[in-house]
Protein backbone atom coordinates (compact mmCIF):
# COMPACT_ATOMS: atom_id res chain seq x y z
CA UNK A 1 0.00 0.00 0.00
CA UNK A 2 3.02 2.11 1.12
CA UNK A 3 4.61 1.88 -2.14
CA UNK A 4 1.33 2.89 -4.32
CA UNK A 5 1.06 6.14 -2.12
CA UNK A 6 4.60 6.83 -2.97
CA UNK A 7 4.55 6.29 -6.50
CA UNK A 8 1.09 8.48 -6.50
CA UNK A 9 3.17 11.45 -4.90
CA UNK A 10 6.43 11.20 -7.17
CA UNK A 11 4.02 11.78 -9.67
CA UNK A 12 2.75 14.67 -8.45
CA UNK A 13 6.16 16.16 -8.09
CA UNK A 14 8.19 14.68 -5.20
CA UNK A 15 10.97 13.23 -6.93
CA UNK A 16 12.11 9.75 -5.42
CA UNK A 17 9.67 9.15 -2.04
CA UNK A 18 11.01 6.75 0.04
CA UNK A 19 10.58 5.61 3.80
CA UNK A 20 12.96 4.19 5.93
CA UNK A 21 13.02 2.39 8.90
CA UNK A 22 15.41 1.84 11.73
CA UNK A 23 15.37 -1.85 11.03
CA UNK A 24 16.36 -1.40 7.66
CA UNK A 25 13.21 -1.98 6.21
CA UNK A 26 13.00 0.42 2.56
CA UNK A 27 10.18 1.44 0.81
CA UNK A 28 10.50 3.21 -2.25
CA UNK A 29 8.50 4.56 -5.28
CA UNK A 30 9.26 2.32 -8.24
CA UNK A 31 11.46 4.78 -10.20
CA UNK A 32 13.45 5.11 -7.70
CA UNK A 33 14.24 1.50 -6.79
CA UNK A 34 17.95 1.53 -7.80
CA UNK A 35 18.33 4.21 -4.97
CA UNK A 36 17.65 1.88 -2.19
CA UNK A 37 21.56 0.98 -1.41
CA UNK A 38 22.13 4.68 -1.19
CA UNK A 39 19.20 5.41 1.08
CA UNK A 40 19.78 2.67 2.83
CA UNK A 41 23.57 3.63 3.81
CA UNK A 42 22.65 7.41 4.51
CA UNK A 43 19.45 6.40 6.85
CA UNK A 44 21.94 3.81 8.72
CA UNK A 45 25.05 6.64 9.24
CA UNK A 46 21.40 8.75 10.42
CA UNK A 47 20.48 6.21 13.34
CA UNK A 48 23.85 5.23 14.09
CA UNK A 49 24.72 8.80 14.90
CA UNK A 50 21.96 10.02 16.78
CA UNK A 51 22.56 6.59 18.63
CA UNK A 52 26.19 7.36 18.88
CA UNK A 53 25.55 10.28 20.34
CA UNK A 54 22.28 9.86 22.56
CA UNK A 55 18.97 11.96 21.21
CA UNK A 56 19.68 14.33 19.30
CA UNK A 57 16.77 16.61 18.61
CA UNK A 58 16.91 16.63 14.58
CA UNK A 59 13.37 16.41 13.19
CA UNK A 60 14.04 17.45 9.46
CA UNK A 61 17.27 17.76 7.55
CA UNK A 62 17.45 19.96 3.93
CA UNK A 63 20.26 19.20 1.50
CA UNK A 64 20.06 21.13 -1.59
CA UNK A 65 22.83 20.99 -4.47
CA UNK A 66 23.66 22.83 -8.31
CA UNK A 67 21.12 19.93 -9.30
CA UNK A 68 20.23 17.77 -6.80
CA UNK A 69 18.69 18.00 -3.58
CA UNK A 70 16.94 15.95 -0.42
CA UNK A 71 14.67 16.47 1.96
CA UNK A 72 13.72 14.59 5.42
CA UNK A 73 11.89 14.23 8.34
CA UNK A 74 12.99 12.08 11.13
CA UNK A 75 11.00 10.27 13.82
CA UNK A 76 12.44 7.51 16.15
CA UNK A 77 11.83 4.46 14.31
CA UNK A 78 11.68 6.21 10.49
CA UNK A 79 12.51 8.55 8.56
CA UNK A 80 10.57 9.88 5.57
CA UNK A 81 12.29 11.88 2.59
CA UNK A 82 12.43 12.76 -0.83
CA UNK A 83 15.41 12.46 -3.20
CA UNK A 84 14.94 14.84 -5.82
CA UNK A 85 16.44 16.64 -9.04
CA UNK A 86 16.31 20.41 -8.76
CA UNK A 87 13.85 21.59 -11.85
CA UNK A 88 11.76 24.64 -12.56
CA UNK A 89 8.47 25.10 -11.31
CA UNK A 90 8.10 23.21 -8.01
CA UNK A 91 10.24 25.17 -5.02
CA UNK A 92 11.80 23.36 -2.10
CA UNK A 93 8.87 24.44 -0.13
CA UNK A 94 6.34 22.81 -2.11
CA UNK A 95 8.06 19.95 -1.80
CA UNK A 96 8.04 19.72 2.00
CA UNK A 97 4.29 20.34 1.81
CA UNK A 98 4.06 17.17 -0.50
CA UNK A 99 6.16 15.28 2.24
CA UNK A 100 3.86 16.91 4.92
CA UNK A 101 0.79 15.53 3.03
CA UNK A 102 2.48 12.15 2.39
CA UNK A 103 3.25 11.89 5.96
CA UNK A 104 -0.70 12.80 6.78
CA UNK A 105 -1.84 10.36 4.11
CA UNK A 106 0.30 7.34 5.12
CA UNK A 107 -1.29 8.22 8.73
CA UNK A 108 -5.10 7.98 7.34
CA UNK A 109 -4.44 4.61 5.38
CA UNK A 110 -1.87 2.95 7.50
CA UNK A 111 -3.72 -0.19 9.08
CA UNK A 112 -1.40 -0.92 12.21
CA UNK A 113 0.46 -4.42 11.69
CA UNK A 114 1.46 -5.31 15.34
CA UNK A 115 3.72 -7.99 14.54
CA UNK A 116 4.91 -9.83 17.84
CA UNK A 117 8.18 -8.90 18.90
CA UNK A 118 10.12 -12.30 18.16
CA UNK A 119 12.69 -12.50 21.28
CA UNK A 120 15.69 -14.38 20.33
CA UNK A 121 17.32 -17.57 22.25
CA UNK A 122 19.81 -16.20 25.57
CA UNK A 123 22.65 -18.39 23.60
CA UNK A 124 22.68 -15.51 20.71
CA UNK A 125 24.99 -13.28 22.21
CA UNK A 126 27.34 -16.06 23.04
CA UNK A 127 27.06 -17.08 19.16
CA UNK A 128 27.80 -13.60 18.24
CA UNK A 129 31.02 -13.19 20.59
CA UNK A 130 32.32 -16.28 19.58
CA UNK A 131 32.29 -15.03 15.58
CA UNK A 132 33.22 -11.52 16.97
CA UNK A 133 36.81 -13.29 18.28
CA UNK A 134 37.32 -15.17 14.98
CA UNK A 135 38.37 -11.48 14.13
CA UNK A 136 38.90 -9.61 16.94
CA UNK A 137 41.04 -12.18 18.84
CA UNK A 138 41.66 -10.18 22.14
CA UNK A 139 39.99 -6.79 21.33
CA UNK A 140 36.33 -8.91 21.57
CA UNK A 141 35.64 -8.36 24.75
CA UNK A 142 36.07 -4.30 24.91
CA UNK A 143 34.47 -4.10 21.83
CA UNK A 144 31.41 -6.49 22.86
CA UNK A 145 31.13 -4.56 25.75
CA UNK A 146 31.50 -1.42 24.44
CA UNK A 147 28.80 -2.45 21.64
CA UNK A 148 26.35 -3.41 24.43
CA UNK A 149 26.36 -0.39 26.64
CA UNK A 150 26.05 1.90 23.57
CA UNK A 151 23.37 -0.06 21.67
CA UNK A 152 21.51 -0.39 25.06
CA UNK A 153 21.06 -3.76 24.77
CA UNK A 154 19.68 -6.04 27.09
CA UNK A 155 21.12 -9.65 27.08
CA UNK A 156 18.66 -11.08 29.54
CA UNK A 157 15.25 -9.82 27.27
CA UNK A 158 17.14 -9.61 23.76
CA UNK A 159 14.62 -8.97 20.47
CA UNK A 160 15.23 -9.58 16.60
CA UNK A 161 15.15 -5.33 15.85
CA UNK A 162 18.01 -5.06 18.85
CA UNK A 163 20.44 -7.73 17.99
CA UNK A 164 20.02 -6.41 14.63
CA UNK A 165 21.13 -2.73 15.17
CA UNK A 166 23.88 -4.50 17.67
CA UNK A 167 25.36 -6.87 14.61
CA UNK A 168 25.76 -3.30 12.62
CA UNK A 169 27.21 -1.40 15.48
CA UNK A 170 29.35 -4.27 15.70
CA UNK A 171 30.78 -4.35 12.49
CA UNK A 172 31.49 -0.73 11.89
CA UNK A 173 33.84 -0.79 15.42
CA UNK A 174 35.20 -4.33 14.38
CA UNK A 175 35.76 -2.19 10.57
CA UNK A 176 37.71 0.09 12.86
CA UNK A 177 40.40 -2.33 14.33
CA UNK A 178 40.43 -4.82 11.11
CA UNK A 179 39.53 -2.90 7.95
CA UNK A 180 35.79 -1.72 6.12
CA UNK A 181 36.41 -5.27 4.15
CA UNK A 182 36.39 -7.37 6.78
CA UNK A 183 34.47 -5.41 9.07
CA UNK A 184 31.75 -5.55 6.34
CA UNK A 185 32.36 -9.76 6.28
CA UNK A 186 31.92 -10.18 10.01
CA UNK A 187 28.65 -8.00 9.98
CA UNK A 188 27.26 -10.49 7.17
CA UNK A 189 28.65 -13.61 8.93
CA UNK A 190 26.66 -12.09 12.25
CA UNK A 191 23.35 -11.50 9.95
CA UNK A 192 23.79 -14.57 8.57
CA UNK A 193 22.78 -15.80 12.63
CA UNK A 194 18.96 -13.80 12.78
CA UNK A 195 17.88 -15.76 9.61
Amino acid sequence: MNRELLNKYEERGLGYPFIVSKSGEIIISTKGESLKPKINQMATVIFETIGAVGRVEIDTIEMIGDTNGLIMEIEDEKITGSLFTSAEGISVNDLWGLLKELKTEMKVVAVPEEKPRAQLAPDFLSEIKAILKEYLGDFTERVYQNQLKAQRINPNELYEEDARRFVFALGKAAGMIIGPSKGKDLTNKLLTKLK
